[in-house]
């Protein structure tokens, strides 16, 4: 693979992983908006996992 493949290729993994954190963040504040509320310990607690399990 060519650095400029692997280079878009990062991108858009980069671009698909702010995509999904902002989904989650946008799902903990329609819970909250409902009524549900979501324990933030527990919400921090993924976004802090899929950083430190993602490669940098």
């Amino acid at each position: 693979m060519s650095p400029t493949q692997q280079i878009l290729d990062y991108r858009r993994e980069i671009d698909e992983n702010q995509k999904q954190i902002r989904e989650m963040v946008m799902e903990s504040f329609r819970d909250i908006g409902a009524g549900k509320g979501r324990d933030c310990n527990e919400f921090f607690d993924e976004l802090e996992k899929r950083y430190t399990n993602e490669r940098v």
